[in-house]
C-alpha cells in the first residue's frame, strides 16, 4: 500500500511539473514568434471584452436588485403556506 501511494504521489508531482514546464515553454515560444502589434491588439481586445462583461454584470445586478425582492416575497408567502401543516379542527 505504501508503494502505491508513493508512486501515485510521484506520478502526480511529475505530471504537474511537466505541465507547468510545457505551459511556460509554449508561452515563451508564442511570445517570440508573435509580432508586437498583434500582441498589443489582442491585449486591447481582451480588456474591451472584460469591460463589456463587467458592464453586463452590473446591469444584471441592477435588474435583480430592482425587481428581485418583490418576486422573492411573493414566492416566500406561497411556499410558507404550502409547507404549513394543517391543524385539525377542534371538536
Amino acid at each position: 500500500m505504501r508503494r502505491r501511494f508513493f508512486w501515485l504521489v510521484v506520478g502526480w508531482a511529475l505530471g504537474m511539473s511537466t505541465s507547468v514546464w510545457t505551459r511556460r515553454r509554449l508561452r515563451r515560444t508564442v511570445e517570440r514568434y508573435t509580432p508586437e502589434h498583434l500582441r498589443r491588439e489582442l491585449a486591447e481586445r481582451s480588456s474591451a471584452v472584460a469591460d463589456q462583461g463587467a458592464d453586463l454584470l452590473r446591469r444584471v445586478r441592477q435588474i435583480r436588485d430592482g425587481t428581485g425582492h418583490e418576486h422573492d416575497n411573493l414566492h416566500a408567502d406561497h411556499d410558507s403556506r404550502r409547507r404549513h401543516r394543517p391543524v385539525r379542527p377542534v371538536t
